[in-house]
């Protein structure tokens, strides 16, 4: 049992290197047998790799060169003159010509240009009811009195009175805007019936006038 404990390792490294050493020839031989015995497959693809090596390269066409386009000398642009019209200066006319008197010729009288005479502006339009309408105004204003009552109290103040006038005949008499005090209105309308009114235009002759005037009262 000792003898057996004792040679037990080196026997197993001895079987193991011995392994080793089997399979290292067997992988050796199997090498260069494949050298020596190259399968066909690789025997085909190195040929035609080579082939396809050794095959000559395609030459490549050289590109067409441009035809040769001729100088065509540049157009030169013919200027045509310009008539350019002719400026005709006017022509002042000569002074005319004063003969001075001598001892032997009678002095030429000279004729001066007639002077116009000035023009007077035109008159301006008046509407001839306009113009009538502020005599009327001024006729009733004249006829109108202050009453009593707006004399004491100092009232001071004017109504408008609207009426018609045919051939100084007054009709429709009406307060329009009151004054403020009746007697005041009352007189306004008493002087439009009493006034004295001025002859009318010829425009207005025969015609009924509708007439708007104010009567005021201080």
């Amino acid at each position: 049992m000792p003898l057996a404990k004792k040679h037990g390792p080196r026997s197993f490294w001895t079987s193991l290197g011995s392994a080793l050493m089997l399979e290292v020839g067997v992988v050796t031989l199997i090498f260069v047998w494949v050298i020596l015995h190259p399968p066909e497959e690789i025997r085909q693809v190195v040929p035609l790799v080579m082939s396809m090596m050794d095959a000559p390269k395609e030459v490549q066409a050289a590109p067409p060169k441009p035809a040769k386009v001729p100088d065509v000398p540049p157009k030169v642009k013919t200027l045509t003159p310009q008539v350019v019209p002719e400026v005709r200066q006017a022509v002042e006319p000569a002074p005319p010509l004063v003969s001075t008197a001598t001892a032997f010729s009678a002095p030429v009288p000279q004729v001066q240009p007639p002077v116009a005479a000035p023009v007077s502006p035109a008159p301006p339009l008046v509407d001839p009811a306009l113009a009538y309408n502020v005599k009327l105004a001024a006729a009733v204003q004249a006829a109108f009195v202050v009453p009593g009552p707006a004399a004491a109290l100092g009232f001071k103040g004017r109504a408008r009175v609207e009426f018609h006038l045919k051939d100084g005949v007054v009709s429709n008499a009406k307060i329009l805007q009151a004054s403020g005090l009746g007697a005041v209105d009352r007189a306004a309308l008493k002087a439009v019936e009493v006034a004295s009114f001025p002859a009318p235009p010829v425009a207005l002759l025969g015609k009924e006038g509708v007439y708007q005037i104010w009567v005021a009262c201080y």
